[in-house]
């Protein structure tokens, strides 16, 4: 019997300490749960006012509220919306959000209220570093604020080239290597690889406005094909590869002088005299500082791209004779009233260049039209006639006259991609409404709009003529109406959607280009369609390429060269070779 009594009174003890401990848990859970309630609208996230009060210190407030507004309706804010909204304020990247490591496979859940609070309290202490630094003292300059002036320029001056990816600034993925050991630095880490060892920008892992940077300090980075395969030359300098929304962008960061060598010899034959490459080098410097007085690319922070629409950049191995061009000519550009000059060069004249009217732009004093025949008056071949007579003509004389393009001849089809010229057409009076004009059949100037129900093209003609020959206005006659086209580059580029064949000088059939080789032709109508005879490659303003080297060949230096094309300017020593802090 006193057995049994104890059993009771040890399992009433028992009993007593587990309603305990049950009270205390339920009391621990009342509290907490108030607090937490107290603290946060919902047990999971913050709300968007809560994300807009925790960076009020940020005093951004329009682009703060222009952040919110980009997040969804709904009262939580998820972690996805949260990494947006940072992005937004450009402050996803100067801050490590390690409290967010373990969340990548909750994505729907609210960002907690103590790991915003962590992260604000992280960027605020990293903006109050920055604003403890004195910042530079700037005197005002009236005369710097309103005169240009030549950007400092010297050897070791970076130019940002964006590498196109055929033909677009991104590209969904991008490979790369180096011929030589090489690293990536990239989220505050950098890592070497093997020579010729490929990598995916995709493996990178980079954010949208992340970048990466590939640099060889003893050799040359280059970008890969998707079997791994070298699909371009090596380039000096590095890349910078970023990823944007709508892809990759890689920028080549390379000094001007490397970077000239990548050009003279993509730009003209390494084969020509000695002073042409030379004055083809003055050139392509003083277009390149011209181009860093302007904002070209400023979303891809970069300067020029890698095409003709600026320079041919790299697309030519390398070759001794450009290489010493460049470097004979080391910092020298062309300057007219202590500015560098617009060096405009092309390929072939058709024995006379241009002025910038058949851009439609204001004429410049140095860029004159001149003849490329020795001892010859300048023709004024802005009568029709005129300018088929000299254009028949082939002057051995010509400066010109040993390029293939000296003379051609084009075969259109006009009755052929018809919906491809409108198109076209459309794209250029969103661009240039003064270089579209329509008209009905009445010669009522109409909307473009018209044009969408005409399906055939009767005639060309050309309605008028610079005093180079150059076509200034092209009248395209539709069986409904007409279209007035002008400027040479879209004048070009209408004709060379119809283009079916091209010869050249003499005779041969060559490769059929997207443009039309220029705008200096007549056309005659024949029985198969229309045929137009010219003479020229490329736009026709300043020094022509193959001018140029017929001027060296018959003994002319660089400066007689450059003086002969650019009128009333002067050779100007930006940079030597010479450095004063040596001993």
């Amino acid at each position: 019997m006193k057995k049994n009594r104890t059993f009771d009174k040890n399992q009433i003890v028992v009993l007593c300490l587990s309603l305990i401990c049950v009270l205390l848990v339920f009391i621990i859970f009342f509290v907490s749960n108030h607090t937490i309630s107290s603290v946060k609208h919902t047990p999971d996230g913050v709300t968007r006012a809560e994300v807009e009060e925790a960076y009020e210190f940020l005093d951004q407030s329009d682009a703060m509220q222009a952040a919110l507004g980009d997040l969804s309706e709904m009262d939580v804010v998820t972690y996805g919306e949260y990494q947006q909204f940072l992005e937004q304020l450009h402050l996803w990247d100067v801050v490590e959000l390690k409290a967010f490591s373990d969340w990548n496979d909750r994505k729907k859940e609210g960002v907690s209220l103590a790991v915003l609070l962590e992260s604000r309290d992280e960027i605020r202490e990293l903006f109050e570093t920055m604003d403890a630094e004195p910042e530079p003292q700037i005197e005002e300059s009236p005369i710097a604020e309103t005169t240009p002036s030549i950007p400092q320029v010297d050897e070791h001056t970076n130019i940002r080239v964006l590498l196109l990816q055929g033909g677009e600034p991104l590209a969904k993925e991008i490979r790369f290597s180096a011929n030589e050991t090489y690293e990536i630095s990239w989220k505050g880490k950098t890592k070497e690889k093997k020579k010729n060892q490929v990598i995916r920008a995709g493996q990178l892992k980079l954010a949208v406005g992340e970048t990466a940077v590939i640099k060889s300090k003893k050799g040359e980075v280059y970008l890969a094909d998707s079997q791994g395969n070298r699909d371009t030359l090596g380039y000096q300098g590095s890349f910078r590869i970023t990823r944007y929304e709508g892809g990759y962008a890689v920028v080549n960061v390379v000094n001007i002088e490397d970077y000239l060598d990548g050009v003279v010899q993509s730009e003209m034959p390494a084969y020509f005299e000695e002073e042409a490459l030379k004055a083809q080098a003055v050139c392509a410097r003083t277009y390149i500082v011209k181009q860093l007085m302007q904002e070209n690319y400023p979303q891809y922070e970069a300067d020029v791209d890698d095409s003709v629409r600026f320079q041919a950049y790299n697309k030519s191995a390398p070759d001794e004779r450009a290489l010493e061009a460049v470097d004979a000519t080391r910092g020298m550009i062309l300057v007219e009233s202590g500015l560098p000059i617009n060096a405009y060069f092309f390929s072939t004249s058709h024995g006379v260049t241009s002025g910038r009217e058949i851009w439609g732009l204001s004429e410049l004093d140095y860029l004159q039209p001149v003849c490329g025949r020795p001892d010859v008056k300048l023709p004024d071949l802005s009568d029709e006639e005129s300018f088929r007579t000299y254009i028949r003509e082939s002057n051995a004389k010509d400066y010109d006259a040993s390029s293939s393009y000296y003379r051609w001849k084009a075969a259109l089809d006009v009755s052929a991609h018809l919906e491809e010229v409108k198109t076209l057409l459309r794209g250029i009076d969103e661009i240039r409404t003064d270089c579209v004009i329509i008209k009905d059949s009445a010669g009522q100037e109409v909307p473009i709009v018209v044009m969408d129900s005409w399906d055939e093209v009767q005639q060309l003609k050309v309605l008028e003529r610079s005093a180079s020959g150059a076509v200034l206005r092209l009248l395209i006659v539709f069986s409904d109406g007409s279209a007035e086209l002008s400027n040479e580059n879209y004048i070009r580029q209408v004709l060379g959607i119809w283009m079916e064949t091209l010869q050249d000088k003499d005779g041969s059939f060559v490769k059929v280009g997207e443009l039309l080789p220029s705008v200096y032709f007549y056309i005659q109508p024949v029985k198969e369609g229309i045929v137009l005879f010219g003479g020229g490659l490329g736009h026709g303003i300043g020094m022509s390429q193959y001018g140029a080297n017929g001027l060296a060949a018959k003994g002319a230096d660089m400066e007689e060269i450059l003086d002969f094309y650019y009128q009333d300017v002067e050779l100007q020593q930006l940079y030597s070779d010479y450095d004063e802090n040596q001993d």
